[in-house]
């Protein structure tokens, strides 16, 4: 396969579970298809039984989800199964979530004690656990459809919640608004009156546009409808469990063609593109609040709060001023970058054969990766140990896998998350499209390789969303920058060296 291919097929955007803000039921069981740009992808299923605790009743809340697409020529399942013991007034005593991304489960698990919930990440060869605040008044996801059944929202009203997301891990603050009751078309092609609801999240203190969500109420309280602005339109719809798991048509969701951004000019050499000046619109905020600076990324705003110039150049180990040292965090193996599991350092003995050069070693390896990891879409997620036992995968495989290799020599290293161009007739696909790649600490200073293509000096068409160590048990967290400038930007380069 000749480069321009592979840099297509490497090409990456993880539909993780956190887009789907909540699941829209707390009846005793209740099903919602889900669609995302029109396409039928796949479906919610929530049910609940009362169980005994010696002699205190609690309820068992159960959510599936399960979505199906297709990743270029290959075809995508996505699993997550979210469990809680709670008190009958909703507060959450016990938490179980089981993500299939990939072969292995990846299970998040914890209880509620002392105003703390220990979330413990197994499954990954790599245990990971940390501690986040919890107290009786959070809620589960569908903590919306919970407060409303209880008691229904008036036009005019608004209320806080707490909600936890599974998959993120988090505990988001939301606010939901009530609009007036109009004629909604729900999925069966029957139109209802429903009160609009609009859902504001909030995490770490600011607004998240990428976690809010309109919601559609009977006067039950019950969520028939939701509609979330991501990846080019979500919305599930209240229904039967025939509707639900129904065929969703011969026309599959890709999840690679439908999240490519359209450029406003071609750019025909992008390998071997090392400066571009672009301007970055965005329809809701200021670029430079989603997008970072780096050595290599300078975004400057335009001044109107909804553009920006930004300016990216590849960087050599070399290049400019140290910085300050790597945190302990980027050579510590953690539940993603399995850098201690036993495959992953004899692949990265075997890569650097006996190379001494931190940045000799860190291109060996990435070397290595691009000529032993086949890629293939089929994987959406998998932890680095997974990678090194199947060595195949797409982009995120590649980077997890290099990156662990790297720290299992004592080279510092983080995942970068943004978009890269593509143009491929094969697929009709011309545009920047979501990828992965990772980072080396070496000589004082941060440096980008991308062992998907093998580059150690990355090209200028890498626009870098998000970088993060994957410390900890929220690792689908990086991915929250794609979901908010997906179907929202606007990428237009100016000028190319």
């Amino acid at each position: 396969m000749n480069r321009v291919r592979r840099r297509l097929r490497v090409v990456c955007a993880s539909l993780a579970f956190v887009v789907l803000a909540a699941p829209a039921v707390r009846a005793e069981d209740a099903w919602d298809a889900v669609f995302l740009a029109g396409s039928k992808i796949g479906y919610i299923h929530t049910f609940v039984e009362q169980v005994k605790d010696k002699d205190r009743s609690l309820n068992r809340v159960r959510v599936d989800t399960v979505l199906s697409f297709r990743r270029g020529d290959d075809s995508v399942v996505q699993k997550m199964m979210y469990g809680t013991i709670e008190t009958p007034d909703g507060e959450v005593l016990r938490l179980d979530t089981r993500t299939l991304t990939s072969d292995n489960e990846i299970r998040v698990y914890g209880d509620a004690v002392d105003g703390k919930m220990t979330l413990i990440m197994e499954g990954t060869n790599q245990r990971q656990e940390q501690v986040i605040p919890w107290g009786p008044e959070v809620r589960g996801p569908y903590a919306a459809e919970q407060s409303m059944a209880k008691q229904p929202m008036t036009e005019g009203e608004s209320r806080k919640l707490k909600m936890y997301i599974p998959d993120l891990n988090r505990v988001v603050e939301i606010e939901l608004k009530a609009g007036a009751t109009a004629d909604v078309l729900l999925g069966d092609g029957v139109k209802r009156p429903l009160r609009k609801i609009e859902q504001v999240a909030t995490l770490d203190g600011k607004v998240r546009p990428e976690l809010g969500t309109t919601l559609w109420v009977d006067t039950a309280g019950q969520v028939l409808k939701q509609d979330v602005d991501l990846l080019g339109g979500m919305t599930t719809y209240r229904t039967t469990e025939a509707g639900a798991k129904a065929p969703g048509g011969k026309v599959k969701y890709d999840q690679i063609r439908n999240t490519i951004v359209k450029s406003e000019r071609d750019i025909t050499n992008p390998y071997q593109t090392t400066y571009v000046k672009y301007r970055i619109a965005l329809k809701d905020e200021d670029p430079t609040h989603v997008f970072p600076n780096d050595r290599r990324q300078t975004v400057t705003p335009d001044g109107d709060g909804r553009t920006a110039t930004m300016v990216i150049q590849s960087m050599s180990p070399f290049d400019g001023e140290p910085g300050s040292p790597a945190d302990p965090e980027f050579l510590r193996p953690n539940a993603m970058i399995t850098s201690a599991d036993s495959r992953v350092v004899s692949l990265a003995d075997r890569a650097v054969a006996g190379e001494t050069d931190p940045w000799r070693q860190a291109v060996a390896i990435n070397h290595w990766v691009f000529q032993n990891v086949r890629s293939n879409f089929g994987t959406t997620f998998a932890p680095a140990a997974e990678a090194a036992k199947n060595l195949t995968g797409d982009c995120t495989e590649h980077s997890v896998l290099a990156a662990a290799m790297s720290r299992a020599k004592g080279i510092p290293t983080r995942i970068a998350v943004g978009l890269i161009y593509v143009d491929s007739k094969e697929m009709k696909a011309k545009g920047f499209g979501f990828h992965m790649w990772h980072e080396v600490h070496v000589n004082g200073r941060w440096v980008a390789l991308d062992s998907s293509f093998d580059q150690s000096a990355v090209d200028a068409t890498h626009i870098k969303l998000s970088e993060s160590s994957l410390e900890g048990v929220s690792p689908f967290e990086s991915f929250l920058p794609i979901l908010r400038v997906q179907g929202k930007v606007t990428i237009e380069p100016l000028e190319l060296r």
